[in-house]
């Protein structure tokens, strides 16, 4: 979004987010440009809230996080706090709902509800670069139905957007489509920065779905959390359309991860991300792919015994 006020539109700026976003944020426009991006600054801090209340509940939980209510309320000052964070909220991104649709997939992915976890997912299309490979971890970790919902979903969302937009709705937004391709700010925080733009990029992304599907494989009697975190951090070193504030979506991906056993020093890296993250500006995007990259092979490799999933899928 670029309603916020003041700001000023330039070359390559272009609402390129699928007509269901438009949808989203329209009866905002009843309050005004400057009063909608209020009001969706006040959803987006609450989407982060009721995403943290999901991942570290109040009530007693089997979940290693017991007794650890004053870290769990850490995590939620330290994403408050977090440079990828602030700078989604100075843009009014929706990053911080998309958060709060993936915690609510997996919450009723734990509760064994796969068909309506997989419904609520779909709804991610708002802005699909966010959580683009999470249904093909999904998928290759055992959990089809979680994957089969979240396709028919995106297929309803898609034929609707077809219907509003017409067929030359659809050729002029994949035209504008093509041309962010072009635009070398859309691509400075993905691997074509190390490997530059051209195939060889796309090759390497295309690798990392590979070691995706199969490091959900080898995680496929893991935690859910285990599963879903794989796949988000798979979708942000993966990603061919990626922006500083989209590593917003590493912070559900870290709690999840932190409900699991993970070894001392993979709970310490976590740190290490956030640092890199947090001067990426000035270091350049590298330390942040790099340790990324790190966390993304360790998660494939690593499985701990205490993620395994004592319910079926």
């Amino acid at each position: 979004m670029q309603l916020r006020p003041h700001a000023a539109f330039n070359d390559g700026e272009r609402f390129v987010s699928p007509p269901p976003f438009a949808w989203l944020v329209l009866p905002l426009s009843l309050f005004g440009a400057a009063g909608a991006v209020y009001a969706w600054l006040a959803i987006s801090v609450a989407a982060l809230g009721m995403a943290w209340c999901l991942c570290f509940p109040l009530s007693p939980d089997p979940s290693p996080l017991r007794g650890e209510g004053a870290l769990a309320g850490l995590f939620l000052l330290g994403a408050l706090a977090w440079y990828p964070v602030l700078y989604g909220l100075s843009l009014a991104q929706p990053d911080l709902v998309i958060v709060l649709i993936a915690a609510v997939a997996w919450r009723l992915a734990e509760a064994n509800k796969p068909y309506l976890a997989g419904a609520v997912l779909g709804l991610s299309v708002i802005k699909p670069q966010l959580t683009l490979l999470l249904p093909l971890v999904l998928l290759f970790g055992g959990r089809w139905k979680i994957a089969a919902a979240w396709a028919g979903t995106a297929a309803v969302l898609a034929l609707a957007s077809l219907a509003a937009v017409g067929s030359q709705g659809l050729g002029d937004y994949l035209s504008l489509l093509n041309e962010a391709q072009h635009v070398t700010n859309n691509r400075y925080f993905t691997l074509a920065f190390v490997l530059g733009p051209g195939a060889l990029s796309y090759v390497a992304q295309a690798l990392v779905a590979v070691a995706a599907a199969a490091g959900a494989y080898l995680n496929r009697h893991a935690s859910h959390a285990r599963v879903f975190a794989l796949g988000i951090v798979a979708t942000s070193l993966g990603a061919t359309y990626w922006h500083l504030q989209d590593f917003t979506v590493l912070v559900l991906a870290a709690w999840l991860f932190w409900r699991g056993a993970a070894p001392t020093w993979q709970r310490w890296w976590l740190l290490v991300i956030a640092v890199a993250a947090e001067f990426a500006w000035p270091l350049s995007p590298l330390p942040l792919l790099l340790t990324v990259l790190v966390w993304f092979a360790a998660m494939i490799a690593g499985r701990p015994a205490r993620l395994v999933a004592a319910s079926a899928r």
